[in-house]
């Protein structure tokens, strides 16, 4: 917290990079004669330009080696296709057999390329999907998703909490907006546990190679959660050997960006070279804290670290938990201290907040109508395009647009 030199030279960025006219390709093979071939056929094609390992777009076509288990490869397509909207996937092997062909058409592979590979039937399959593409464009690069970082003002206010239920409150948008949620804590990483996701990916294996930051292999160690949000377990805690290398954050981040629509980034409560990249990369920075006077203590430095290094005042929001009708006086003196208003109050409901965490779900999911859930959606509402708060012309539309333009005001539902 000492570190005052820090400067977020990349707040609000993260932007893919602009991308060239021709359609990026990324190879995900595993032969090493097929892959060469494959290059070679590609990079004669003016149209086509194979992605490398530094572009921070998604490619408008995947070309995957079906896995020598091939339930693998169909389940991966699947994964791709749900989250990286636009992306065709082309799928190889040197197994033709009629059970496979239909599996991976059931997946939702566009072509189909046999081995060993014959020039000319790459390029037809070429061919045909610039004729489907030729008057669309891939929607992770026209637009770049928002990341948005939760970090705690101490341990234990419940920052893992809001993530989850944030992350889970924006996909029940109207039109299920894709979500990711991204855990960086090293000091704690339980995002899969509060889900009960038995996750087998993290982000060790992304740190373990940066080369392989591609859409194939970040597909690949994301996991699906029951309420349709992905998840990235950070795979650290206080426990474990090692730490993130902050170097993969930021081309993970801006992956994921342009994947998905909403980056929820659970940040933890340590201020380290990892958590300040996140901070950095990030759109919005949402300090979670409460009324416990050591939690106030915490959070002033907190706020005055991120405001002194440049984080402009709109960027950062506050959201206090467990709030209480009675702690008004208490909420008001905070103001005074933190030179900061509660943008969200999150009500009190130690029940239905520890029956979610020990079944594994979100509180927005087992509890609908609490007033714990009202105000996660409505706070999931404030950054939800697609949402009336955003698109609504009639008068509660207009009301709400001017209640999110404040946003200074804290919200929080009824007792």
């Amino acid at each position: 917290m000492s570190d005052t030199s820090w400067r977020p030279s990349r707040l609000g960025a993260g932007k893919p990079d602009g991308a060239s006219q021709s359609t990026i390709v990324e190879l995900a093979i595993t032969s090493t004669d097929v892959k060469q071939k494959l290059e070679e056929i590609i990079r004669a094609d003016g149209g086509f330009s194979l992605k490398q390992s530094a572009d921070s777009v998604i490619p408008q076509l995947l070309i995957l080696e079906i896995d020598e288990e091939p339930e693998k490869t169909f389940s991966l397509v699947k994964t791709v296709l749900g989250s990286a909207k636009g992306t065709e996937v082309f799928l190889t092997s040197a197994k033709t057999d009629s059970a496979i062909l239909l599996e991976a058409l059931r997946s939702g592979m566009k072509e189909f390329l046999p081995q060993p590979l014959q020039p000319e039937e790459v390029k037809a399959s070429l061919e045909r999907f610039q004729t489907r593409n030729s008057s669309t464009t891939l929607e992770g690069n026209a637009s770049s998703g928002k990341v948005i970082a939760l970090f705690g003002g101490k341990g234990g206010t419940g920052t893992t909490s809001v993530a989850v239920n944030l992350a889970a409150s924006l996909h029940m948008g109207t039109s299920k907006p894709s979500v990711v949620l991204v855990d960086v804590n090293q000091h704690g990483g339980d995002i899969p546990l509060y889900l009960d996701l038995p996750t087998t990916h993290s982000f060790r294996d992304i740190a373990a190679d940066l080369t392989r930051v591609d859409l194939a292999f970040l597909t690949s160690v994301l996991t699906k959660h029951e309420s349709g949000v992905y998840v990235l377990p950070s795979g650290y805690d206080d426990l474990s050997a090692g730490r993130l290398n902050p170097e993969c954050i930021e081309p993970t981040i801006k992956l994921l960006q342009a994947m998905f629509q909403f980056v929820v980034i659970d940040c933890g409560h340590v201020l380290d070279l990892t958590t300040k990249k996140a901070l950095e990369l990030s759109s919005s920075i949402m300090v979670v804290s409460s009324l416990m006077v050591p939690v106030v203590h915490r959070t002033k430095r907190i706020l005055e670290l991120l405001r002194g290094s440049g984080v402009p005042q709109d960027k950062i929001e506050l959201v206090v938990t467990r709030y209480l009708p009675h702690e008004k006086d208490v909420l008001s003196e905070t103001k005074e201290i933190l030179k900061q208003e509660a943008n969200w109050l999150l009500p009190n409901d130690y029940v239905s907040s520890s029956n979610a965490i020990n079944s594994g779900k979100p509180v927005v999911m087992i509890s609908p109508r609490s007033p714990l859930t009202k105000t996660y959606q409505r706070l999931a509402q404030s950054f939800r395009e697609d949402s009336p708060i955003s698109q609504g012309s009639s008068f509660w539309g207009n009301l709400m647009n001017s209640v999110k333009g404040k946003r200074s005001q804290p919200s929080v539902a009824p007792a």
